[in-house]
C-alpha cells in the first residue's frame, strides 16, 4: 500500500469532517465528502442494480451476466450512487461501501481533477454526463490523455465474479487497497505488528487479524489476508526457532 492511498484516504477523511472513531461510520462519511448517495437493497443481483438504477435516469450497460453481489457503484449527472446488499452483516457493508467509495474518488474525482487541470473546469461536466463533449473537445482530450465520455459503472464482472479484464482488476485491487486504508490505517497495522513482534509470529498475526476485526470492524475474510501481508511483510515469516519447533 502505497502513499496514493494514504494521500486519498487522508483527503477522504479531512472532506467528511475529520479522522474517525473505529469502526468508522463510512457511510455518514461518504454522503459527507463525496457526491454519493448510499442504498441498501436486499438480495441485490446485477439485474436488479440496473434496473433501480434506470429508474433513477442512471445509464447501464445491457448484456451483463447475472450474479449476485456486495454492491456497486454508478455515475449519473448528479454523482454517485452506492448499492449495498441489505442482508449482509455490518462489517461486510462497512467495507463493501468503502470499496465503492474507493471507486468512486479514484476513478470519478482522481478523474475529473486531472480533466479540469487540463480542460477547464467546464469540461467535468462531460464526465458526469451533463454534456457531450465536442468535436474539438474530443481531439483534446485524446492529446490530454483524458476521457471523452461519462464514466458511468464498475460491472465488468463475468457470471462467476471473475474479472474481464485486466484494467478491471487492477481497479478493483486499487479500491480495495484504497478502502482498507480507509477503515484500517496502514500507520495503525504497522504499529500493532512492532509493538507485538517479541511474540511468537502466529501469536502476532492472530492479534493483528483480531485488531482488524474488532477495532477497525473489517470482515473476517478481508481482515485475515490484510493482517497476514503485513505480519510477512514486517518480520519476513517465523523464526528459524519457531519453524523447527524449538521457540
Amino acid at each position: 500500500m502505497g502513499s496514493d492511498e494514504a494521500y486519498w484516504a487522508e483527503w477522504f477523511w479531512r472532506r467528511s469532517g475529520g479522522p474517525p472513531a473505529y469502526p468508522a461510520d463510512i457511510g455518514y462519511a461518504v454522503t459527507c465528502a463525496l457526491e454519493v448517495g448510499i442504498r441498501p437493497i436486499a438480495g441485490l443481483t446485477t439485474s436488479i442494480a440496473i434496473h433501480y438504477l434506470r429508474r433513477f435516469g442512471i445509464s447501464c450497460p445491457g448484456g451483463v451476466d447475472e450474479r449476485d453481489l456486495y454492491g456497486c457503484i454508478a455515475i449519473g449527472p448528479s454523482g454517485g450512487l452506492v448499492l449495498v446488499e441489505e442482508d449482509d452483516d455490518e462489517s461486510q457493508r462497512r467495507f463493501t461501501v468503502a470499496h465503492e467509495a474507493s471507486h468512486y474518488i479514484l476513478e470519478v474525482r482522481r478523474h475529473h481533477r486531472r480533466a479540469a487541470r487540463r480542460m477547464g473546469d467546464d469540461y467535468v461536466g462531460v464526465l458526469y454526463g451533463r454534456r457531450e463533449a465536442t468535436p474539438t473537445e474530443r481531439i483534446d482530450a485524446w492529446l490530454n490523455d483524458v476521457r471523452s465520455s461519462a464514466i458511468t459503472h464498475f460491472m465488468d464482472r463475468g457470471s462467476n465474479g471473475g474479472y474481464s479484464c485486466g484494467n478491471t482488476l487492477e481497479a478493483e485491487c486499487s479500491a480495495d487497497r484504497l478502502a482498507l486504508e480507509i477503515l484500517a490505517p496502514r500507520a495503525e497495522m504497522v504499529r500493532a505488528v512492532l509493538d507485538r513482534r517479541k511474540l511468537p509470529f502466529r501469536d502476532v498475526d492472530d492479534a493483528v487479524r483480531r485488531l482488524a476485526e474488532q477495532r477497525f470492524g473489517l470482515p473476517a475474510e478481508v481482515a485475515g489476508p490484510y493482517a497476514s501481508r503485513l505480519v510477512w511483510e514486517l518480520l519476513a515469516g517465523p523464526s528459524t526457532a519457531e519453524r523447527f519447533g524449538l521457540a
